[in-house]
């Protein structure tokens, strides 16, 4: 008889071994990895934040529970769905090299991810200015370079962010 698996991580590894490395990240990992960036961000006590507005940085209000979009300044609830609020990246790369940089990623409003093909210039704009020259070097470099996650590199991310996304509903419930 088969040892039944009793954690959270051996029942999602048996799981993640049902896909290919990459349907795994895309239904899985990286959908929990751009709630958890959404989730944090609104878990913020209310206040200011910086986001392009009409092609230059302004600052805008938010309260807690809601994200700014960082490349037009609209407010929504962090959890919009598909109207509502994405985790827009800056850079993109099919090599997974960058997929998880915190640094690479912001909120955005469906319209600036999905229908205005992210607003490149904008995004660029409030990286240089929020997070510095440096990093958007460094993620540009790092953009050029392979990466590769083995199933159990995924389940811990995958447990890591769900982890940090409880505590950041929980904050927000306070």
């Amino acid at each position: 008889m088969a040892k039944a698996t009793t954690t959270p991580r051996e029942r999602m590894l048996e799981k993640a071994r049902q896909y290919q490395i990459g349907t795994y990240i895309n239904k899985f990992v990286a959908k929990e990895f751009q709630q958890m960036i959404r989730a944090e961000a609104g878990a913020k006590p209310d206040g200011h934040v910086f986001a392009v507005v009409n092609g230059a940085i302004a600052t805008v209000f938010r309260q807690r529970g809601q994200c700014v979009c960082i490349t037009c300044g609209t407010t929504r609830p962090w959890s919009g769905g598909l109207g509502g609020m994405h985790t827009g990246h800056f850079l993109g790369s099919r090599r997974f090299s960058i997929l998880f940089e915190e640094e690479n990623v912001a909120p955005q409003c469906s319209a600036c991810n999905r229908y205005r093909s992210g607003m490149p210039q904008e995004f660029r704009l409030w990286m240089e200015f929020v997070r510095g020259r440096e990093t958007v070097e460094r993620l540009e470099k790092l953009k050029t370079t392979s990466r590769t996650f083995s199933r159990d590199e995924l389940v811990d991310m995958r447990l890591e962010f769900r982890r940090r996304l409880r505590e950041a509903d929980a904050e927000m419930i306070r």
